[in-house]
């Protein structure tokens, strides 16, 4: 996996990923071009909304959604 050097090549990255848990890898690449943009982007490709706060309190609630969705794709895959 390439490192993405724009915000738009991380967003395509998070959005090719297949699973949750592909995307939680992702985060800590993504998180380089962390604004209102890219929380929002990612959060609606997931269907969910991320509550007004500070950039690092929205991304540490996508960050939740993610790890909450990873847990039960991966209950369901057992």
């Amino acid at each position: 996996m390439n490192k993405p050097t724009t915000e738009m090549e991380a967003i395509l990255l998070f959005l090719d990923a297949d699973t949750y848990e592909e995307k939680w890898n992702l985060l800590g690449i993504v998180q380089e071009f962390q604004s209102e943009h890219l929380i929002n982007t990612l959060a609606a490709s997931m269907d969910v909304v991320i509550n007004d706060g500070s950039l690092d309190e929205r991304f540490d609630e996508l960050r939740n959604c993610i790890s909450t969705r990873r847990r039960y794709e991966i209950d369901r895959r057992k």
